[in-house]
This record gives structure tokens, C-alpha cells and sequence, in this order.
């Protein structure tokens, strides 16, 4: 039931952020906790709008 709720909670989101991690790779990013891994991971990783 709890996955349900969080999985609903994502789709509704209007935060999407595009990353471009390297030349060839771009990511969408749904939520800000996971920006923050992505760039902890990627620190040269660039945001798109």
C-alpha cells in the first residue's frame, strides 16, 4: 500500500529536471533527492532546461 501511495506521489511531480551526465548521456531527474545523488555521483553533471 505504501509503494502505491509513493508511486502516485511521483507521477503527479512537476519537478523534472533533464541532466546531461556526459556527451552522449542525459538523464530525467523526477525528484530533488535524487538530483542530489546524481550530481554526488556526476559532479560535472550539467542541468537542461
Amino acid at each position: 500500500m505504501k509503494a502505491i501511495a509513493k508511486r502516485s506521489e511521483i507521477k503527479g511531480s512537476t519537478y523534472l529536471v533533464k541532466l546531461r551526465i556526459d556527451n552522449r548521456t542525459v538523464i530525467t531527474v523526477r525528484t530533488k533527492e535524487s538530483l542530489k545523488n546524481w550530481k554526488a555521483k556526476y559532479p560535472e553533471a550539467v542541468e537542461i532546461n
